[in-house]
């Protein structure tokens, strides 16, 4: 805490606030509040008006007198401003647009010179760098600094950004003019007050840059990277804006310190009127980092900041303007100064990682950024083609080896969502994953899609649980690896360890439907049907409207004989699942084993018409089947799935909708040549 009296200056005031211009300094009920140089500036030039109108071209020639920006930066700009006021977007308390011509300042302000005191404590210190980038960072302060003046010091932020030679000569310059009357112990005294600021002030940089835990402020564990959003709404590119978040994921991962959230838990938060601080609570992390961005023919333009979620503060911030060959560089500094800002201290592996490029061809890296847009669509359609664009990004670059891992993720999820037979999906995920091996074996997402073939597909468990493993190691935030090495480990039998796999991934995801589903699962294979239930009700209550957990809360319901509460969730999953065989299947299941078999019967035929032109899997058909009693069906719907290679069969042993044929000799001997523990 520190008080200083202040010489005369003209104070601005006005509904509570006071806005300082000599210190540059605005305030709420003595509190401070935060605005960037920018917004300080205009909400200056507008209460200095005296309620005059404004026209954009004026305040855009104060504000950006050296810069050529264009109108949306005093759109943007005046958007931060009127939040920082507390005005809502329908009031004008404080500002009015005038359509088309400028603004008003409109609130009731007073100006007056006076001595006053001033004593509040400064909790950080914001350094801003007027270099071609506009950095800013702002990081908390170690100790309690007086307020200064721009003549106390030149204020902290000049001297931080100084050399330091410059940083001694400010603070030298800093010091009263000699007076040969004033006594020189007085002098002395200066000197020594000016000293000890700067002693601080440094201090404070040092131990910020030698990147130590800071003190009073809780450490940042976990960050979201949202969807970037538009500078100018008519222009959107969603597969630039949601993959330049995808990219900072990918790279903001590779530190072990961080847990960074992926893209699938994140990509809904692509409004335009998004706040970063509620998607961070939701989110449960520490921070966000939130962006806009814009392509104009072969320039980009993007705004990056990092928000501290507790309180909303940022912790550093960053405009781009470059030409789009040169976004990777945008990358790697966004990168590097978000790890900066969060103190992280990085291994020469994580190094590399964090600035790596997979590819320097930009045309290549715009393909897969539709192709990443839309396989995370989740849909047959965005399916094939995300498939599609990876391919063409490969055409580019041969050497993608990240679009190699794309594509073979494409492929796994094409066969795992019988998009395609297995048969046609996974050997091409195979070779596409061992090819982006070959060129990065780095890649945790090569591992990952590699592993899903050899455990879905080519049924070597083993060399699965490798790849699975390599995967997690190179990566432990890679909730994706965590989940489907989760299956792997059910399908084992071992129960305990699938299920602190699915709960590691949905911590990694709080939000992810599929992960919170997911532990259901793993409860249904180990036949904990109630635990099951509950779960899935929890997946419900955060989306009603998903068949898909319907579906599956369904299945419990159904292995424990509660034949009318399946059919009740059956029901309604098939409305919302869209031309899904699953669904229906599971319908004719409790309806077989309900001894309603002629509407079992019913769904079967339909079934049967339907794989003329559409692949269902045969595992599926043979659970009908057994739930009719036809074995003979049953068996040969079976041998039909090895010989398909389906990737169901996995499941075999840990399946409940086979157990009516179980006690089959046949299903043991089924069980072996898939080769699964017996």
């Amino acid at each position: 805490m520190a008080s200083m009296f202040k010489p005369d200056r003209l104070i601005y005031s006005f509904d509570g606030f006071q806005l300082d211009p000599h210190k540059r300094l605005l305030l709420r009920d003595g509190h401070a509040v935060q605005l960037s140089s920018k917004a300080f500036d205009l909400l200056l030039a507008l209460v200095e008006s005296g309620g005059r109108e404004i026209s954009k071209d004026e305040l855009m020639e104060r504000v950006w007198a050296d810069q050529i920006v264009e109108d949306a930066n005093l759109t943007v700009t005046m958007s931060h401003l009127r939040k920082a006021l507390g005005e809502k977007a329908s009031e004008h308390r404080f500002i009015v647009t005038i359509p088309g011509r400028g603004y008003r300042f409109v609130g009731e302000s007073q100006a007056a010179e006076s001595l006053i005191v001033e004593q509040h404590t400064v909790s950080q210190i914001v350094i801003e760098q007027n270099e071609r980038d506009n950095d800013t960072i702002v990081f908390p302060a170690r100790a309690f600094l007086p307020v200064v003046d721009g003549s106390d010091l030149a204020g902290s932020a000049d001297i931080l950004s100084a050399s330091s030679s410059n940083v001694m000569r400010t603070a030298m310059s800093a010091l009263p003019a000699r007076d040969a009357r004033a006594p020189s112990s007085h002098r002395l005294i200066a000197l020594a007050a000016a000293v000890a600021l700067l002693a601080i002030t440094i201090g404070g940089y040092y131990l910020w840059t030698m990147r130590g835990p800071t003190t009073g402020v809780p450490q940042i564990k976990s960050i979201a990277v949202l969807p970037f959003k538009p500078l100018l709404a008519e222009s959107r590119d969603e597969s630039l804006e949601l993959g330049m978040a995808d990219t900072l994921i990918a790279r903001l991962s590779n530190i072990r310190e961080i847990s960074v959230r992926p893209i699938s838990s994140v990509r809904k938060y692509d409004a335009l009127e998004q706040d970063p601080i509620a998607a961070g609570r939701e989110q449960r992390v520490d921070a966000v980092l939130d962006g806009q961005i814009q392509k104009a023919g072969e320039r980009v333009r993007v705004t990056v900041r990092l928000l501290r979620v507790a309180d909303g503060v940022p912790i550093w911030a960053s405009q781009f303007d470059e030409k789009i060959t040169d976004i990777f560089a945008v990358q790697d500094s966004i990168s590097e100064r978000v790890t900066a800002a969060l103190a992280v201290r990085l291994t020469s592996e994580e190094q590399r990682g964090l600035t790596k490029r997979h590819t320097d061809d930009t045309e290549a890296y715009q393909l897969y950024l539709k192709g990443r847009y839309h396989l995370n669509r989740l849909t047959d359609d965005g399916f094939f083609k995300g498939r599609d664009y990876f391919q063409q990004a490969i055409d580019k670059d041969p050497n993608y080896a990240l679009a190699y891992a794309a594509l073979a993720d494409a492929y796994n999820t094409l066969g795992g969502f019988d998009a395609l037979a297995s048969k046609e999906a996974f050997p091409k995920a195979r070779e596409a994953a061992e090819k982006a091996l070959k060129l990065d074996e780095s890649l945790a997402e090569a591992h990952s899609a590699l592993a899903v073939v050899k455990f879905s597909y080519d049924w070597e468990f083993a060399a699965a649980e490798r790849e699975f493993r390599r995967a997690v190691e190179i990566n432990p935030s890679y909730s994706d690896a965590h989940k489907t090495n989760s299956y792997y480990l059910a399908a084992m039998g071992r129960f305990d360890e699938a299920l602190r796999e699915m709960k590691r991934a949905q911590e990694l995801d709080p939000l992810n439907l599929e992960k919170i589903a997911g532990i259901g699962e793993i409860l249904y294979y180990q036949r904990q049907y109630d635990q099951a239930i509950e779960q899935y009700r929890k997946a419900l209550e955060m989306d009603p409207n998903s068949g898909f957990v319907h579906w599956a809360l369904g299945r419990p319901f159904t292995a424990q004989g509660k034949y009318d509460e399946a059919i009740v969730e059956f029901q309604k999953a098939i409305p919302l699942s869209g031309d899904s065989p699953d669904e229906p299947a599971e319908l004719a299941r409790a309806y077989a084993l309900s001894r309603r078999r002629d509407q079992a019967q019913e769904i079967l035929k339909e079934l049967k018409r339907l794989s003329e032109h559409k692949h269902i899997a045969p595992t599926v058909m043979a659970a009908i089947y057994g739930a009719l009693g036809d074995k003979t069906q049953a068996f040969e719907s079976l041998n039909k799935a090895f010989s398909e290679r389906d990737f169901l069969l996995v499941m075999l042993n840990v399946e409940p909708m086979f157990d009516s044929l179980r006690p089959d000799p046949r299903f043991v001997e089924l069980s072996r040549r898939v080769g699964l523990p017996q």
